[in-house]
């Protein structure tokens, strides 16, 4: 397999030419505005690949049967439609869309073109959330609530074309929260899930005119869920609490541990921080997956996403500045 690259920023430099690499993918072409970028990930391949500064002339120029799409999000809907029209697999960075008319317009691009397209949610391959799943499913009926918490302190939030709403289409809602969202897609298996509360705010008035930090309560059948999200909170998490008729469940990305209501520890398994990266089971589903229906599942997934990120958004009541 043959895969090109569109944008050589952070993300593709620290987890998806790793993971590429670890799956004997070649890598045919990279492309990006800024050559600090490009000679960063040149040092990741171990072998000679051709660099560009515009994406349709290495798409013109470089055969390949699959590409990587990871920019800013105010520029995804011109490169999927030309990479459309190219008839190749698509991978892209999240968030799938920054509404939910323009994901309309991707999904009905990638059944017109009959295209495969991905969008990048590596959380729900996490092995200790799917271990959380399992649990899940098992107590059935039983669960009560669910805690989400989702920190990352920034030394610079919403910095760039992050911080004007016009470019990013949001602030953390739409960026880390499209992880949450989708990884509660995961866990309820897509079923219905809606809106009860939101709250986005902006507490740097006038360095950025979106939300760095996010309050929102889902509710699926009786089981409510609340979500924290900030990128100017003071610690950084990422963990998952559970409370059902008679057990508590906490889960992280190395750890997960069952209590009773007596508070007394039912079990425990931890899961070592240098193992397989989530994205490696990813790009095995995206790429390799014998199931027929990765590809809508993907795409149903992803307009389901963009529909509660932006039933939030609404509820909100957030003013743009």
């Amino acid at each position: 397999m043959k895969l090109a690259i569109i944008g050589c920023g952070n993300i593709v430099l620290k987890e998806h030419i790793p993971t590429i690499n670890t799956l004997g993918i070649e890598i045919v072409g990279l492309c990006d505005i800024l050559e600090e970028n490009i000679i960063e990930a040149r040092k990741l391949i171990n072998y000679k690949i051709p660099s560009y500064s515009c994406y349709q002339e290495m798409l013109e120029e470089v055969p390949t049967d699959s590409v990587l799409v990871a920019l800013p999000h105010y520029m995804y809907e011109d490169v999927i439609k030309y990479c459309s029209r190219k008839k190749l697999k698509i991978i892209k960075e999240k968030p799938f869309a920054i509404s939910i008319n323009q994901a309309k317009k991707l999904k009905q691009l990638a059944y017109t073109n009959n295209v495969e397209l991905f969008t990048v949610c590596q959380k729900r391959y996490t092995k200790s959330y799917r271990q959380l799943k399992s649990v899940m499913d098992e107590n059935n009926g039983k669960l009560k609530q669910i805690k989400i918490r989702y920190t990352i302190p920034s030394k610079d939030p919403n910095s760039n074309w992050r911080g004007k709403y016009s470019n990013a289409g949001g602030g953390v809602w739409l960026d880390m929260g499209y992880h949450i969202v989708d990884l509660l897609c995961y866990l309820f298996d897509c079923h219905e899930i809606n809106v009860n509360y939101s709250k986005l705010i902006n507490t740097s008035n006038g360095k950025y005119n979106v939300d760095d930090t996010a309050f929102v309560e889902f509710q699926y059948g009786n089981v409510i869920i609340f979500v924290y999200i900030s990128c100017v909170a003071y610690e950084k998490y990422e963990d998952i609490t559970l409370i059902g008729d008679d057990f508590i469940v906490y889960a992280n990305r190395n750890q997960l541990k069952i209590k009773n209501k007596k508070q007394e520890i039912i079990s425990e398994k931890y899961f070592h921080p240098d193992d397989e990266s989530p994205f490696v089971d990813m790009y095995q589903d995206f790429l390799f997956s014998k199931e027929k229906d990765s590809f809508s599942n993907n795409l149903k997934n992803s307009i389901v996403i963009t529909n509660l990120l932006e039933n939030a958004f609404i509820e909100s009541g957030y003013k743009i500045i």
